[in-house]
């Protein structure tokens, strides 16, 4: 997101907060059933980023919010990214988006946008809020009476207790058996694949850290950093990635396919994985070529660590001519040892 574009002149939202429910608008009541948004979609954007230094995950803590809601009123959620050439203002005018979650503290509504825009709730401690168009308060009320009732439930402190952690918790060891806010998902479709869903866990740490949001700079997205092509094989649409389950699950399906590429009989079990994690790292094609290559140097090409130690030779002048293009490799074997190595201290903690 483009904070340039977000940070215009203008006054803090929160006082918009009390401004708005303070003149002509009224608190809902919480006794009644508000679902405006039956069989609808409600498109939203989520402005405060992970704090990857304090361990915690906002982003998936608001998005977890908002399906709770979207379950509550039977409608469907999106998460909506925006362009640069988009500001936050501008797409929720145009309705291209109908909720916004801003810092309330910080961010700041332009000028021109006062009249028209209106706030509410506080979400957590951080004075998170969610922005709307006035001429939809109706949506507004809504949320507001679910959220009022839902912050007194177990599954809000639950929500709470796995995108919130402590300052001194590690993000790369699992804490109470718990090893990412995400495990639910991972377990799930870790087991589809028939994959131990510790190893999974380590293989999206590596990726992504464990954050829904991020983008490589090659397209990549989310949790396991999918591409939208490699998504689109599995039936995930390119926005549907930044939703955990639906990102893990593609992410999972092209795993077991990159499983199938390496069932010789001549790879034994523990082998396979390797292959597969550098593979996911460097693409199947790539670790085709570094096979080749090592039994073109005497080395055993169905055992990692053999392919592993003449890969630096591809990037040499005099075997250039053995290779398609040159290809470094570090990052590829670094990735593998780190994704072994983390899985090898999730098993010590979880076993």
């Amino acid at each position: 997101m483009n904070q340039k574009k977000l940070l215009k002149i203008g006054f803090p939202v929160i006082t918009l907060i009390f401004l708005s429910l303070g003149t002509n608008a009224r608190l809902p009541d919480e006794n009644r059933n508000y679902a405006p948004l039956n069989n609808d979609t409600l498109s939203c954007l989520i402005i405060p980023s992970d704090a990857h230094r304090r361990h915690q995950y906002q982003t998936g803590y608001h998005y977890h919010i908002l399906q709770e809601f979207a379950k509550d009123q039977n409608c469907f959620l999106r998460l909506t990214l925006l362009p640069d050439s988009v500001s936050v203002w501008e797409a929720l005018f145009d309705q291209m988006v109908r909720v916004v979650v801003l810092d309330a503290t910080r961010d700041t509504v332009p000028e021109n946008m006062e009249e028209l825009v209106i706030a509410g709730p506080s979400l957590n401690a951080k004075d998170h809020v969610w922005v709307y168009l006035k001429e939809d308060f109706e949506v507004m009320q809504a949320m507001y009476a679910w959220f009022n009732s839902f912050k007194h439930t177990e599954k809000y402190a639950h929500i709470t207790d796995r995108f919130y952690r402590s300052k001194g918790e590690r993000l790369s060891d699992p804490v109470g058996g718990i090893i990412s806010p995400y495990d639910d998902a991972i377990k799930k479709h870790s087991k589809a694949i028939g994959w131990d869903w510790r190893l999974l866990a380590a293989l999206i740490y590596q990726e992504s850290n464990f954050h829904m949001n991020v983008t490589s700079v090659k397209g990549a997205v989310g949790l396991m950093q999918v591409k939208p092509s490699t998504a689109e094989r599995y039936g995930v649409a390119a926005k549907g990635l930044y939703d955990p389950d639906e990102n893990v699950r593609a992410g999972s399906l092209f795993l077991q396919e990159l499983s199938r590429f390496y069932r010789d009989s001549l790879i034994s079990d523990a082998e396979r994985i390797k292959f597969v994690l550098a593979a996911y790292n460097a693409g199947p094609e790539q670790l085709k070529e570094c096979r080749y290559f090592a039994l073109a140097q005497g080395k055993d090409p169905n055992v990692w660590s053999e392919v592993a130690e003449v890969i630096p030779l591809m990037r040499e002048d005099k075997y250039v001519h053995l290779v398609s293009r040159r290809f470094k490799g570090e990052e590829t074997i670094r990735y593998v040892e780190e994704v072994m190595g983390r899985y090898e201290r999730y098993c010590e903690f979880l076993k």
